[in-house]
C-alpha cells in the first residue's frame, strides 16, 4: 500500500494560463514578467507570440492599432486569472487594460484555436484558369441570373403570407372617420 506522501507527489498539479500584454512592450517587460511569476512557483514560460497589428484585437476591443504579445505559462502555486492579471500589471508597470490572463479551458480559448478540419482553400495561391468564360457570373447578365434564382425559391416557398389575406370591400370605408377636431371638440 502506498503512503500519503507518495499520493501527494503523484497528484502533483500544475496551473496553466495565458497571458496576453497588448501594444510594444517596455525594456525587459519579458524578464521582469518572467521575476514576477516565480512568486507562484513557476514552472514554464514560452517566449512571447506577437500577432500582428490590427485595427480592434479580440481580446482588446477597447485598444486600436496594436500587436499583442501572448505568453503561455505554467505555475505550481494555484491562483485565480483576475490576481495573477493585476500582480502582473503592478509588476510590469502597464496598464490594467494592457493586460488579460486566461485559463487554457476557458470557452474563448477553445472558440479561438485553430481547426484542422477547415476546408478554407485560399483563392491567391492558386492558378489562374483563363480558359474558363466568367462573364455570366458579372454585370447584366449576373442580374438576371439572380432574379430567375429568387423567384425560383419565391415558388418553392410552402408558406404565402399574403394567401390569407382578403381583400376588403369599399362600403365599410366611408368619410364619416376624422371629423371632428381632436382639441376643444
Amino acid at each position: 500500500m502506498k503512503s500519503f506522501a507518495e499520493y501527494l507527489t503523484e497528484s502533483k498539479k500544475t496551473y496553466s494560463f495565458k497571458i496576453g500584454i497588448a501594444g510594444e512592450l517596455p525594456e525587459n517587460c519579458e524578464d521582469s514578467l518572467e521575476t514576477a511569476l516565480r512568486r507562484f512557483d513557476l514552472v514554464n514560460m514560452s517566449k512571447g507570440k506577437r500577432t500582428p497589428i490590427s485595427e480592434r484585437p479580440l481580446d482588446f476591443p477597447n485598444l486600436q492599432n496594436v500587436e499583442v504579445t501572448y505568453f503561455e505559462t505554467e505555475m505550481n502555486y494555484p491562483t485565480t486569472a483576475q490576481v495573477l492579471g493585476e500582480y502582473v500589471a503592478q509588476c510590469c508597470g502597464l496598464p490594467q487594460n494592457h493586460i488579460i490572463v486566461r485559463n487554457p479551458n476557458e470557452p474563448q480559448e477553445e472558440y479561438q484555436a485553430p481547426t484542422e478540419e477547415s476546408g478554407y482553400e485560399t483563392l491567391l495561391t492558386t492558378e489562374y484558369a483563363a480558359d474558363e468564360n466568367n462573364q455570366k457570373d458579372v454585370g447584366g447578365d449576373r442580374v438576371m441570373e439572380l432574379l430567375k434564382e429568387l423567384e425560383k425559391a419565391r415558388q418553392e416557398r410552402e408558406i404565402d403570407p399574403i394567401e390569407s389575406v382578403k381583400a376588403g370591400e369599399s362600403k365599410d370605408i366611408g368619410d364619416a372617420e376624422n371629423s371632428k377636431a381632436v382639441v376643444g371638440g
